[in-house]
């Protein structure tokens, strides 16, 4: 890899509805979207994103701008370029999307086991004692998307040469790895919070910022407002 640079700005998406499932241990949050298609949670994820375009406003220079294809970071960045005044250059890489988790996404522990009960138990006490190594059911292991990232952070150290700062728009999991490959092999200590921006620097991993929009604990989000929504748009088309 490349040298190692001070310019690289990894940034976790808005709050959404899925991430419900893990917050709060609120149930039947797959049925709103599929992992691809979750969109920001209304009114905490969005201004979350709000605050997010303030800040990176405030980074100034040539920046490249690289986003997963998934529609929270897309409607996040969407959001966050209202606030942001600059010379920007977007891009969408595939290779950016999140690890894919299967029957986990969305869904409590207790969905899972009441899916899955024996495969269930198994992958739970598997994934205590080999957390990167485990497959969720009919989806990647963390370590899949440690080998998956390599060439993506490749690519992001070689654009950080010839740009004046890189925003990695990206996920909790695919940011980690992407920091262990850039950052001489460490892992990020932490779980990003949503909206969270590490700068990557030598081989720490900076907290330059975190909204401070959060979400109450016990917040229940309008599943049926969702669904609806999602309704109308197939109708729609």
């Amino acid at each position: 890899m490349t040298k190692k640079l001070s310019n690289i700005y990894l940034i976790r998406h808005g709050f959404t509805p899925a991430n419900n499932a893990s917050y709060n241990n609120q149930r039947g949050m797959s049925e709103i979207a599929i992992d691809s298609y979750m969109p920001l949670e209304k009114h905490y994820g969005r201004r979350q994103a709000e605050e997010l375009g303030k800040f990176l406003d405030t980074i100034k220079g040539k920046t490249l701008i690289l986003v997963s294809p998934y529609s929270r970071t897309l409607e996040t960045l969407e959001i966050a370029l209202k606030y942001m005044h600059g010379d920007y250059r977007v891009m969408i890489k595939d290779e950016l999307h999140e690890i894919n988790s299967g029957i986990h996404y969305a869904r409590t522990k207790d969905e899972v086991l009441e899916l899955f009960p024996e495969t269930g138990k198994s992958f739970y006490r598997l994934k205590k004692w080999f957390p990167n190594a485990t497959h969720y059911i009919y989806g990647e292991s963390e370590r899949d998307v440690e080998y998956r990232v390599y060439d993506i952070s490749v690519y992001i150290e070689e654009m950080a040469t010839e740009y004046d700062n890189v925003f990695v728009f990206g996920h909790g999991t695919v940011n980690k790895w992407i920091y262990y490959w850039i950052s001489d092999e460490n892992v990020l200590d932490h779980n990003m919070k949503n909206c969270e921006v590490i700068k990557i620097n030598g081989k720490k991993a900076e907290t330059v910022f975190v909204p401070e929009t959060v979400v109450p604990k016990g917040y229940m989000v309008d599943i049926d407002e969702y669904v609806r929504r999602r309704g109308n748009k197939i109708k729609q088309k």
